[in-house]
């Protein structure tokens, strides 16, 4: 019998540790448990650290701290969304555009362009072209009808007739040979060098004056005809060999070449009083980021700046303002020249620079424009009356 209670006791014994073990086990699990929700949710309540005692601002991301104690930050700024976006474009376009400089520095490098348009073919019943050869590029065609158009009903005069506009390579050595023959000299004067003139691009045209018993005469652009040189920029026209800037072009005077560059390059050159070869160094200096503000004179604002050409790759990614109406030219140096049309109307400013500011201009005491060139040819020295057959 003793054997038996001792049995008993002992079995009691064990249940008792057990469930004593299953109490503490409970009280252990749920300790962790609460631990583990409670004590997030009274950091959050508290905001104070239970470590150093201090508030915590939970608003500002805290960054990792790692074993070496450095706190890890991210250098880099907030990204912001650029009002650019890029387009690629080859860099054999340097050569080609409305813009190209062309001179006796920097030849004509474009091949021929499909956009050499006949005159007789799109002209208006303002003036006259002298033959159905007679070309030019094809998007410079509608101003000059324009402005044509406007100069007869200003003046009553559709007498302008265009003698020249685009000539081949083989054309222009053909007209340069010939003048050497007439000359003996071994250097043209009167005629650019094959690969350098102006007439190669498209751009350019030469205007004279058709008189009704079928004789053609010198057009000097006074009296009424002054009327286009006081608006040949508003149709995006410029005079390209002003007289004051025969140092500058390489070229005489000549009041009878005109030469297309696009509405606001054309008003700001003649308004400035400049020429081209000015205007495209003046260009140099204005970037994207710090672009030439042009107002033409309707009050139509425009942004203009120069991007270089990367030379390291076969195209130049060049920055524009998405979904605006912009043009990209050549200037046949070294990149290129964006022009942005803003669409908005400003007030009109005046880009009339003082004569002294003007390169190549001098004055005499009387205040009255004078050069010093004495090797200057004048228009009436090279010139003469021809009859020519004219294509109305």
């Amino acid at each position: 019998m003793a054997g038996n209670k001792e049995a008993i006791l002992r079995r009691k014994k064990k249940r008792a540790i057990r469930k004593a073990m299953d109490i503490i086990s409970a009280v252990l699990v749920f300790a962790l448990f609460s631990f583990a929700v409670g004590y997030p949710l009274a950091i959050g309540m508290n905001n104070i650290d239970p470590l150093s005692g201090k508030d915590i601002d939970y608003s500002v991301q805290q960054p990792a701290v790692p074993d070496n104690g450095s706190v890890v930050t991210d250098a880099s700024p907030a990204p912001t969304e650029s009002i650019y976006e890029s387009v690629a474009v080859k860099n054999d376009e340097i050569y080609k555009g409305e813009l190209i400089l062309v001179n006796s520095s920097y030849p004509f490098q474009s091949a021929a362009d499909a956009n050499i348009t006949p005159l007789f073919e799109k002209k208006t019943d303002s003036y006259s072209v002298s033959g159905m050869h007679i070309s030019m590029q094809e998007e410079a065609i509608p101003y000059l009808n324009s402005m044509l158009d406007d100069f007869y009903s200003a003046t009553a005069h559709n007498d302008i007739l265009i003698v020249d506009g685009y000539r081949t390579l083989e054309e222009q050595q053909a007209l340069y040979d010939a003048d050497l023959e007439l000359t003996g000299l071994t250097t043209s004067t009167l005629v650019a060098k094959p690969g350098h003139s102006e007439h190669e691009t498209g751009y350019a045209l030469d205007f004279s004056l058709f008189f009704p018993d079928g004789t053609s005469g010198e057009y000097d652009g006074t009296g009424d005809y002054d009327w286009i040189d006081q608006h040949c920029s508003d149709y995006g026209y410029i005079l390209r060999y002003p007289e004051d800037k025969t140092e500058l072009t390489d070229i005489q005077y000549e009041s009878w070449h005109y030469r297309y560059v696009g509405r606001p390059h054309a008003y700001y050159i003649m308004q400035s009083g400049i020429c081209l070869e000015e205007y495209i160094s003046e260009l140099n200096e204005y970037s994207v980021d710090a672009p030439m503000e042009i107002i033409d004179s309707n009050g139509a604002a425009y942004e203009v700046y120069f991007v270089p050409a990367d030379t390291d790759s076969d195209v130049t990614h060049i920055p524009v303002k998405p979904d605006a109406d912009y043009s990209v030219s050549g200037n046949n140096i070294d990149g290129f020249i964006v022009t942005i049309d803003l669409h908005e109307t400003r007030e009109l400013v005046s880009y009339t620079k003082p004569v002294e500011e003007v390169t190549g201009i001098t004055t005499d005491e009387y205040g009255n424009v004078v050069t010093t060139d004495s090797t200057y040819i004048t228009a009436s020295d090279t010139t003469t009356t021809t009859t020519v057959e004219a294509v109305g």
